[in-house]
């Protein structure tokens, strides 16, 4: 089945074209009746071709799908007559529905200005499949995540209560403490303190040095291999430097592992603790060994869902090109359609005066001809010709400015071009559909800005960033301005687009470049334009892009781009 647009080159390939999406779609006119369907929509639906034809009622495509089971289980008639209804009030809509066969199918209806709908069908079955996929996996390692938790928690507990029973057996002490002096004498230190350091006694009094001590177990080797002088002094230069420390040292044998943390005190002292953890780190270890299992399935588990993430951004990517590409089929109309106007006052005038030339033959013919007539007859057909004139010269104007924007957006091949007569055939092809808003917009763009780059995404830029404005910043209101200015950098271009509107909140200007968001989402918003935008300025030409806004102060793009994009 092939789409019917008309005659002509062009429209046979943009149909071609349009026939090979893999989103299927329908245009129903005001009166429900089918006016294009593409193969993707018949492949989708199982639609036999008597009913992908121009001129299908929407009541007969929906009695079919109900007779086969589209709709589920219940009276057919009524289901055609629910729907039939609400499809007559053409109310923009968005939902997904599970066919028969277990497919899923993401269906989207928008309303045409004119009457009619236009509505897309998507099979989402996939991403819906890995979607469930996601879930189940996140489902079951949280249970995980939870079940270590939970054995992480009853062992803190016991190692707790262990603790505790230890507080009270030695009178809520159980860390050895010491207290050093600013000169390096210790002061104080309890009899845990030569318990867990396996201290004789009389290096245990206040008066005793920490050079002592510290000499005292370097030599049985607390402190490991090495010469006992430079381990020594190693300690006394920590120690000088009056600052915290914590570390773990394990000591001679390896069974006991202390916990060491010093904390200086206002007066230039030192006060220190010291904990047996060798428990805590037992603990630990065989927390660790039970975890090796749970961090190679995490790390498994992680390298899918990164598949998973860059295939759904494979395919963000290709539909945000295809909505790009999408903006000629706006042009096309929006030019078909300011056509009809000097074409159908060529055609009238051609007829006047195809009417007067046929009378004045007549009344030449017979001799019945007066000077006044023929006077009449010359000045008729003159301004009759400069009609018709004035109309093919507005006509050809349109054409020749919607060639160009349309060979750049079908080719985008780079070129050298001039930036104004650029931006200008842009806004002279999108004025026809701007004119039924009252809106004004203004070019300041100087004349001698030539760049080397790609026409046909900048053009696309500027497409985006126009209608968005007229999209969103007037709303309410039966005024406004969009501005297009340009600064010329020396070897760059500054393009300014902005508007005198409604601004944004920053919660929303911080989301505005994430793709499929949009505050206009069922009302004429993609949630793409942005995110398209931004991926012409920062890939395609090479440049940067900024946004200022705020609540009643309107909008302003900001894009800076280098007359020659770069090589890629």
């Amino acid at each position: 089945m092939t789409i019917e647009l008309g005659e002509g080159a062009k429209l046979a390939l943009l149909a071609q074209g349009l026939d090979q999406l893999d989103i299927g779609f329908t245009v129903f006119d005001g009166d429900l009746v089918l006016v294009a369907a593409n193969s993707r929509f018949q492949q989708m639906l199982n639609f036999p071709d008597a009913l992908c034809q121009p001129g299908i009622t929407m009541q007969e495509a929906l009695r079919y799908n109900a007779t086969q089971g589209e709709y589920g289980p219940g009276d057919i008639d009524t289901q055609v007559r629910e729907r039939l209804a609400l499809a007559q009030q053409f109310l923009p809509h968005r939902f997904e529905r599970t066919r028969p066969d277990g497919s899923i199918i993401e269906v989207c209806g928008t309303p045409l200005a004119n009457g009619g709908m236009v509505t897309t069908y998507t099979d989402v079955t996939v991403p819906r499949q890995r979607e469930h996929a996601l879930q189940a996996l996140s489902a079951e390692l949280e249970q995980r995540v939870q079940d270590r938790t939970a054995e992480l928690q009853r062992r803190e507990a016991e190692l707790a209560n262990k603790a505790a029973l230890l507080e009270l057996v030695v009178s809520n002490v159980n860390q050895g403490i010491s207290y050093t002096n600013a000169d390096l004498v210790i002061e104080l230190c309890n009899d845990k303190f030569r318990e867990l350091l396996d201290l004789p006694a009389e290096l245990c009094q206040p008066g005793v040095s920490f050079v002592d001590l510290a000499r005292f177990n370097a030599l049985r080797g607390e402190y490991g291999p090495g010469d006992p002088d430079t381990l020594v002094q190693q300690r006394v230069d920590v120690a000088m430097r009056h600052l915290p420390y914590y570390f773990e040292r394990i000591r001679p044998g390896g069974d006991t592992t202390l916990e060491i943390l010093g904390t200086p005190t206002p007066d230039g002292g030192m006060v220190t603790t010291y904990m047996d953890i060798s428990e805590r780190k037992e603990a630990e270890n065989r927390i660790l060994k039970l975890n090796e299992t749970l961090e190679q399935r995490v790390a498994e588990r992680s390298v899918e869902l990164q598949a998973t993430l860059e295939t759904l951004q494979t395919s963000q990517e290709a539909l945000a090109r295809s909505a790009a590409k999408a903006t000629l089929s706006t042009l096309v109309a929006s030019v078909t359609h300011e056509l009809n106007t000097p074409l159908g006052n060529s055609l009238i005038a051609a007829s006047t005066c195809g009417d007067l030339a046929h009378r004045f033959a007549q009344q030449l013919d017979i001799g019945a001809l007066k000077r006044s007539e023929l006077i009449d007859f010359v000045a008729q057909m003159r301004d009759g010709s400069r009609l018709v004139e004035r109309s093919l010269h507005r006509a050809v104007e349109l054409v020749k400015n919607f060639k160009q924007v349309a060979a750049d957006q079908a080719s985008e091949q780079r070129r050298s071009f001039d930036l104004m007569a650029m931006v200008t055939e842009v806004v002279e092809t999108l004025s026809p559909s701007l004119k039924r808003y009252p809106q004004e917009l203004v070019v300041q763009v100087p004349e001698g800005i030539v760049l080397d780059s790609y026409p046909g995404a900048l053009g696309q830029v500027l497409i985006n960033l126009i209608n968005n404005a007229y999209l969103h910043a007037f709303e309410g209101r039966g005024d406004g301005r969009v501005e297009i200015a340009a600064i010329d950098l020396g070897e760059q271009v500054e393009i300014r687009v902005s508007d005198n509107g409604l601004g944004m909140s920053q919660a929303n200007l911080a989301q505005m470049f994430q793709p499929f968001f949009s505050t206009k989402i069922g009302h004429g918003g993609t949630g793409l334009g942005t995110t398209i935008v931004e991926n012409l300025v920062n890939g395609t030409l090479g440049g940067s892009l900024q946004v200022e806004s705020a609540v009643g102060a309107g909008t302003r793009f900001k894009i800076r781009l280098p007359k020659q994009v770069p090589s890629t």
